[in-house]
């Protein structure tokens, strides 16, 4: 693995941390779901990145699909979280 690829891993690890702390600390919950969000966005582009330069590997794939498969969980048990972000973030 070279450095994109594990960069990735690691900001993907860290942006799915900080999203399940968002639900056991709701009083913290707008910025810790939105540290989380961007952490795993910061790590599907390192992910992408290293794609375009072919590092070997599949572990780099975990980013993206951390990214897709919690954004779907979100979404699909309380939708109305994703409002709330969106709306604490325009303000």
């Amino acid at each position: 693995m070279k450095s994109l690829s594990i960069w990735s891993i690691v900001f993907a690890i860290i942006g799915v941390l900080l999203f399940g702390f968002s639900y056991i600390f709701p009083e913290y919950f707008e910025i810790l779901m939105s540290l989380g969000f961007g952490l795993l966005i910061i790590g599907s582009l390192l992910c992408f990145g290293a794609m375009l330069k072919r590092e070997t590997g599949i572990a780099k794939f975990f980013s993206v699909a951390a990214f897709f498969i919690l954004s779907f969980i979100i979404i699909w048990v309380d939708p109305f979280q994703i409002v709330r972000l969106l709306i604490w973030m325009k303000n």
